[in-house]
């Protein structure tokens, strides 16, 4: 090759190589963790960012200023009030890192679907971000809270919602594209999680709340909100959550407690769950069969029962189930009679079951849908007794 086709090719080679024509230095940057959306009185965009400082987190000696600092501003539209924004903020937003969207009541029971869409068309939206509801709060109220343990509250949060989704299972993490879909869908209307203030909301804004071993203002996760299509219409409670996602299949991980005949109380742990959902046609009417099946180990004795005896372990297996079902009926009756809104996507089992009678019925699925018949199959099995086949007492 000589000398001219290496010039050739080495300006090629060049033309080829990508560069970071739109990067910008940290320093120009203001880190977005959390973003809380809703209306304002005049029926305005209110946003409000919560934005780290990069110096407090950085550093482990205590000081006085705060990890993460609070911007608001309003507009026509999100986009506008994202860049009305710029003028309180020194930085310019860096929506890449964004951990939780806190959508308000006001807006929740509104719709939400036109106010996602700037989340999920903008390019610097990472899609990987949950999208929770302000309880009996204003967003801003709620994203002012600091956090002990945890510098960054939106940490906090979404780490909270993880805990609560694997070990407790009254409520779960939704993400923007999970959320979306089911909107879209005729036959699933979505859930969100509730974030709650527990305490007094300007107390919780102080330095000083963090500096407490017990904090008085906490951010707590809540239950699952009712959605029908994209408004916010009702709450459901900690054990119709919880017999939601036994349904769904999203329970990971709880627990099981039942009185014992005599007295004292048995706690099972629920470790694994496999759920089954099948669409059936008798006469022409459908109805909805669900098989779980779920294994777990005693996690507490304090009756007098013998772990050793294979009744006993079948008359514990026995109140699992009817307690569990408990909870998988009671949810149904609240999504059935309360709300109207299948919220377990028995319209998509449906539809995948029979496309040509979904067509017929698709558009008024939800009264359909409160008439829908049931079925419900529960099977535990303990597997693990734990260390003592006995209650521990003080006799031997």
């Amino acid at each position: 090759m000589n000398l001219y086709n290496k010039a050739i090719f080495l300006a090629i080679c060049l033309l080829l190589l990508s560069g970071c024509w739109n990067s910008k230095e940290l320093d120009d940057l203001g880190i977005v963790v959390a973003v809380g959306i809703d209306k304002t009185e005049d029926n305005q965009f209110l946003l409000i960012t919560q934005v780290i400082n990069p110096s407090e987190i950085a550093t482990d000696a205590p000081t006085t200023r705060p990890p993460v600092s609070i911007y608001e501003s309003t507009g026509d539209s999100l986009f506008e009030a994202f860049r009305n924004m710029t003028e309180k903020s020194p930085r310019k937003m860096y929506l890449s890192q964004l951990r939780l969207l806190v959508i308000g009541r006001k807006l929740a029971e509104e719709g939400i679907l036109p106010s996602l869409d700037a989340f999920y068309r903008d390019h610097e939206f990472r899609t990987a971000f949950f999208v929770t509801i302000a309880k009996d709060t204003g967003v801003k109220d709620l994203l002012n809270v600091l956090t002990p343990y945890e510098k960054i509250p939106a940490n906090k949060l979404m780490h909270s919602m993880e805990a609560v989704q694997r070990s407790l299972g009254s409520s779960r993490g939704v993400v923007i594209d999970e959320l979306i879909a089911q909107i879209r869908s005729k036959g699933q209307n979505p859930v969100l999680p509730g974030l709650l203030i527990d305490g007094n909301a300007e107390v919780g804004t102080s330095i000083e709340n963090i500096e407490k071993i017990d904090a008085p203002t906490q951010l707590r996760i809540d239950n699952l909100a009712v959605m029908e299509e994209d408004r916010l219409i009702g709450w459901l409670k900690p054990e119709e959550s919880k017999g939601l996602n036994y349904i769904t299949g999203d329970m990971e991980s709880t627990t099981v407690s039942y009185p014992c005949e005599d007295k004292g109380l048995i706690s099972v742990e629920v470790l694994r769950t496999d759920n089954s959902l099948k669409a059936k046609f008798d006469d022409g009417n459908p109805t909805i069969s669900i098989e779980l099946e779920l294994e777990g180990n005693v996690g507490e004795l304090d009756c007098p029962i013998d772990l050793t005896k294979a009744e006993s372990i079948e008359t514990i297996n026995g109140e699992v189930e009817n307690r569990v079902k408990q909870k998988m009926q009671a949810a149904i009756k609240a999504a059935q009679e309360d709300f109207g809104s299948d919220i377990f996507g028995f319209g998509n089992l449906i539809h995948r079951k029979n496309p040509a009678y979904w067509k017929t019925i698709e558009n008024n699925w939800n009264s359909k849908f409160k008439e829908l018949k049931i079925d419900i199959q529960v099977k535990a099995q303990i597997r693990r007794k734990g260390n003592s086949t006995q209650p521990i007492t003080k006799e031997e």
